[in-house]
């Protein structure tokens, strides 16, 4: 049977067998099929690894799995063989995903039966998530942990405006960014995370699945998001720590004002994703035990560039960055600028990922020679080191000769108490070349005017900035990962 080697702490195998063995008894999982140790996780992972080795599995192998113990150990046991997890977005149209698994050339998936028809007949081998069968026996040696420079998995950006595109990340890669956030969020073996976001993300793969593996914490698994069980897993299991986005602490907010729930033994609630309106993180506040602080980061700086702290906070602001990466705010001619002025954020650091699958011209747009990530985002830095931001580059809105960005507009408009949900694009104006559009989501049972937000805005916003256009909705359409799908509005 595969057993560990000498455990290595330079890669995401290393430190799970590491943990594993320090941690053994100790609950590593709780998902919907009950509790599982360390010592249970490491051999699950050693028999997926042995299937895969007993078969014919590419170069890159895909997961397509809800959040729980299945997908933990399939990842760990892809890494095993010296092959590269791919976790697939169950979200995406069928189109997109057999995109995805025709780029990345997969023909072996971990999947289960209520996935396993999204895949029609394009994969050759599909292995079930859960197999009770013992594996052949190999030898230990059969075991790779890899170096750290060794891609540890590839993983397909949302595909809001184009195409997914594959981010190849590294075992360095993840281990950079979890040693900054280790030292930004103080865990330890005794917290317990709660994994809510789907684990194909980026940010749900670093901060609920790899950290708290990493650090022998205990995570709790929910396979589908939902308020009221949130709520009851923070009760039932004295979760510490939960990371979400917005539309997920909204739900939150609407279930904790009419239910009774213990949720003391909380230390961290983070947001990040996307923009976290001001009336979420006021009501939040008020009603839970600990400060929502939000964070930023992209896939292809393994997840988290910056993160407010309950000890170290500006609320609006992402925080200031991990101390383990640079930031600097660049010019179009990418000049750094000054304090307090905007641009473009880059990002330098271990943590950046290694390029874009067979992309090279796209990865060389994307990053400078001296290691420079582009992120695409405005913002700025502030005295104190906080980042602000302030917008997407390709989203600014150029209205009689000035930049603006729709965040700003947003930003005032999702305060008024009646709006839910916002979202500003631009279009066509024969005047000012382009004019912001207002795409608005009321709270239930309120009514509400263009003529009120207009007034509401004009109090906190310059004219040109003011929308032009407004268009009420009952909702807005949300892309996989819960973003507003702005592309659908223009």
């Amino acid at each position: 049977m595969i057993t560990e080697t000498s455990a290595s702490f330079h890669t995401l195998v290393g430190t799970f067998l590491s943990t594993c063995k320090k941690y053994a008894w100790k609950t590593a999982i709780i998902d919907q099929n009950g509790a599982l140790t360390y010592n249970d996780l490491r051999r699950e992972a050693i028999k997926c690894a042995a299937r895969l080795l007993s078969g014919k599995a590419g170069r890159n192998v895909g997961i397509l799995l809800p959040n729980g113990r299945e997908f933990v150990t399939a990842f760990y046991g892809i890494l095993m063989t010296g092959k590269t997890p791919v976790p697939l977005n169950y979200l995406l149209s069928p189109a997109q995903l057999l995109y995805v698994i025709q780029d990345a050339g997969i023909n072996t998936i971990f999947t289960n039966n209520l996935f396993a028809p999204l895949l029609g007949n394009q994969i050759k081998q599909i292995l079930p998530g859960e197999d009770e069968q013992s594996p052949a026996s190999f030898d230990e040696r059969d075991i790779r942990q890899g170096d750290a420079d060794e891609q540890a998995a590839l993983l397909y950006t949302s595909g809001t405006n184009a195409n997914p595109k594959g981010v190849m990340l590294t075992h360095g890669n993840f281990l950079s960014n979890l040693d900054g956030c280790i030292h930004a969020f103080h865990f330890t073996e005794k917290d317990v995370l709660l994994g809510v976001l789907p684990l194909f993300h980026t940010y749900a793969l670093t901060t609920t699945l790899i950290l708290p593996i990493c650090i022998g914490a205990t995570i709790v698994y929910l396979p589908r998001f939902s308020g009221p069980k949130v709520l009851e897993m923070i009760e039932k299991f004295k979760v510490t720590a939960l990371f979400a986005i917005p539309s997920m602490y909204r739900a939150l907010l609407r279930t904790a004002e009419s239910t009774n729930h213990d949720l003391s033994t909380l230390k961290l609630c983070t947001s990040g994703g996307e923009p976290l309106p001001g009336d979420v993180l006021e009501a939040f506040n008020k009603i839970f035990p600990v400060p929502l602080t939000e964070g930023y980061g992209l896939t292809e700086a393994t997840a988290i560039v910056s993160v407010n702290l309950p000890e170290k906070c500006k609320p609006g602001s992402i925080g200031p960055p991990l101390s383990n990466l640079e930031v600097k705010i660049v010019n179009d001619n990418g000049q750094k600028q000054p304090v307090n002025k905007e641009g473009e954020i880059w990002v330098k650091g271990p943590n950046v990922m290694r390029g874009y699958y067979k992309l090279p011209r796209e990865t060389a747009e994307t990053t400078t020679t001296d290691g420079w990530l582009k992120t695409g985002d405005y913002g700025k830095l502030d005295e104190e080191g906080f980042l602000w931001i302030t917008g997407r580059k390709k989203e600014l809105l150029i209205i009689s000769g000035e930049n603006v960005s729709p965040n700003e507009i947003e930003h005032v408009i999702s305060s008024y108490k009646k709006v839910f949900e916002v979202a500003v694009v631009g279009v066509p104006d024969k005047v000012r070349g382009e004019a912001p559009k207002a795409f608005i989501a009321l709270h239930e049972n309120v009514t509400c005017s263009e003529e009120e937000i207009k007034d509401y805005c004009m109090q906190r916003l310059p004219h040109y900035k003011i929308p032009k256009y407004f268009e009420f909705r009952k909702e807005l359409p949300h892309g996989p990962t819960g973003k507003v799908l702005k592309r659908a509005l223009k």
